[in-house]
């Protein structure tokens, strides 16, 4: 068996796109493909989660090739970046629904207002 020695600087490295830093895979899609075909074991074991964390002290074995995760003692270790979600404040709508808080001035605001004070200026169906 063939060992590949891999070298991060950050705390992890996704399993797919492992494959693909190595050569193993031709991109991150086919690297997922591998993981899910079953042909990718993770310290002897079969890991089928395509974005594994994958860590310093890690072996993977795949295709006949062991990869030795290592870590570059002369970098500065630092969490990958992770987008933080979108936090809507309170008035602003959801972009779906449409809904959200109208403004004051609006001609609808002021016409529920008049219907309110003005009882008689209500219209009423035929029907009722």
């Amino acid at each position: 068996m063939q060992d590949i020695e891999f070298i991060i600087n950050t705390e992890y490295v996704e399993l797919c796109n492992l494959l693909k830093l190595v050569d193993l895979a031709d991109s991150g899609g086919r690297g997922k493909a591998m993981v899910a075909e079953g042909l990718v074991k993770v310290d002897g074991e079969l890991e089928l989660r395509k974005t594994a964390k994958i860590k310093a002290g890690q072996i993977i074995e795949c295709q006949g090739k062991r990869i030795l995760i290592s870590i570059d003692p002369n970098a500065e270790i630092k969490p990958p970046k992770v987008k933080a979600p979108k936090v809507r404040g309170k008035g602003q709508p959801n972009r779906r629904s449409g809904a959200g808080v109208k403004p004051t001035g609006t001609k609808s605001a002021k016409k529920n207002s008049a219907n309110k004070a003005d009882p008689s200026a209500e219209k009423k169906s035929p029907w009722h």
